[in-house]
């Protein structure tokens, strides 16, 4: 299934000790899909969806303004696709952000994997964002090594908390 819509994530760096308190803020907005307490150089990952990139614009000039945030990296979604699973169905997964040696090769590639629940062309640093979920950790640790494989740089990022609006599917875009 394919969606151009007007999402984007973005990843927040927060002041010491206040990751926890930044990401419970957004399970009460309306236009958050999920959100992650994650591994590596970034602390909180958030996913927006709304009707217009003013919302989207609104949505991060608000957290840039939170005294528990020091940096943020927006990642707007230009396309992306969704296979038939939901994410929080597997009980392991990860986001990876993935950067492609040939631009527009990578959707059509990682269409084939079913467990890559999602995926989404995010022009800018990284070229493509995708949620990888396995029944257990091992299954995601080889997910990413068969991504390794196919020449692809990446950066993994492992939730330590995850925060899923599951009745998002029933406004899912299609």
């Amino acid at each position: 299934m394919e969606w151009k819509n007007r999402s984007a994530y973005v990843f927040i760096k927060t002041a010491k000790g206040k990751a926890n308190d930044v990401w419970k803020q957004f399970q009460n907005w309306d236009n958050v899909i999920g959100t992650w307490i994650v591994t590596g150089d970034w602390d909180v990952i958030v996913w927006f969806d709304a009707q217009d990139w003013d919302t989207v614009h609104q949505c991060v000039s608000t957290i840039k303004d939170w005294k528990e945030v020091e940096q943020t990296s927006s990642h707007m979604v230009y396309n992306g696709h969704k296979n038939d699973n939901w994410w929080w169905e597997k009980p392991a997964g990860a986001w990876v952000l993935m950067r492609e040696s040939k631009l527009g090769e990578t959707q059509e590639k990682i269409k084939k994997w079913n467990w890559m629940t999602s995926g989404a062309s995010i022009p800018g640093e990284w070229d493509y964002i995708s949620w990888i979920g396995g029944n257990n950790w091992d299954e995601v640790w080889n997910h990413l090594l068969e991504i390794k494989k196919g020449k692809w740089e990446t950066s993994t990022h492992v939730p330590i908390k995850s925060w899923w609006k599951q009745s998002w599917k029933d406004n899912w875009w299609w």
